[in-house]
């Protein structure tokens, strides 16, 4: 989920292992295989991400907006076959998930034919919180998709040193001109680690991982700009992702790169510092929970 705030405006873009496995066929079609295009397949992952992004009726329920799923290579290079064990085959791959759902179907011609005719009928798997990364592959109009969570280590480390890995990931990404969904950003400027922004982040990282809730809003009712001028940072623009289940840094950045509103906060020119942190609960939905708080004074 995305939050950005400048000059008093708000905008909102945005363990007991299981095996929850269901081959989806809606139209006639044999086993899903094959390697997907680069360009099709982050196109499918950008529009999901974008689906999540934002609130959704599903099944005559309102959802909340739930965090962007990071691709991964290992998840798009499974194979299923009738009766394949799923765990299994993603191990096989070199993922080793906690949790991993597939979703299987034929016909769409394209990335955004794909998503129409399974954002209603799988509304329910593609919201879940309890995922946090993605792989898509196709051959011809043959879709597959895979939803899962990674195994997630009790202890990524100290959350300061987790937090500039961050931000190095993220300066290295704002180095390079890209393209977040339909907007065009040229190369941005390195971001500065401000002790005041991490900080702010790991109030919010513990507080979602300890109430086992993921949105901007905190529990007490504060909003990024309150939690970053209560750790005295003045600010005059803030924003913040956050992001919820996956097992690294470098998984976490990934995911907000490949959802087009988080991508674009991340690449804003006028932020000048940042500052992230993650918190653990084993017994939360997601399990881990990240912030990253952009800012400029």
């Amino acid at each position: 989920m995305v939050r950005m705030i400048g000059k008093g405006r708000m905008n909102r873009n945005q363990n007991v292992m299981r095996h929850c496995w269901a081959r989806y066929a809606l139209a006639a079609g044999g086993l899903v295989c094959g390697i997907a295009s680069g360009q099709e397949s982050s196109e499918l992952v950008g529009l999901i991400n974008a689906f999540r992004t934002e609130p959704q009726s599903c099944q005559g329920a309102r959802n909340d907006a739930v965090g962007p799923l990071a691709p991964d290579a290992a998840l798009a290079r499974v194979k299923l076959g009738a009766g394949a064990n799923l765990l299994e085959a993603a191990r096989e791959q070199g993922y080793q998930a906690a949790r991993i759902e597939a979703i299987q179907v034929s016909g769409p011609a394209n990335a955004a034919a794909t998503l129409n005719l399974i954002q209603e009928r799988y509304c329910r798997q593609l919201l879940s919180p309890q995922y946090a990364q993605i792989g898509v592959s196709h051959t011809g109009a043959a879709w597959q998709i895979l939803l899962a969570r990674p195994v997630v280590s009790a202890d990524l480390g100290d959350w300061g040193q987790v937090g500039r890995e961050i931000l190095r990931l993220t300066s290295s990404a704002r180095a390079q001109a890209r393209t977040c969904g339909d907007r065009r950003f040229n190369a941005a400027p390195p971001l500065a680690w401000t002790p005041g922004l991490g900080a702010a982040a790991l109030v919010h990282s513990r507080d979602m991982a300890e109430r086992n809730y993921f949105r901007h809003r905190g529990n007490d009712g504060s909003e990024v700009g309150d939690r970053a001028r209560s750790q005295g940072y003045r600010w005059r623009r803030v924003g913040e992702n956050i992001a919820a289940g996956q097992g690294s840094a470098e998984q976490a950045v990934s995911a907000w790169l490949s959802s087009p509103p988080h991508c674009a906060n991340l690449m804003t020119p006028q932020y000048a510092e940042m500052g992230a942190a993650y918190a653990v609960n084993p017994t939360s939905d997601s399990t881990i929970y990240w912030t990253q708080v952009f800012g400029t004074r």
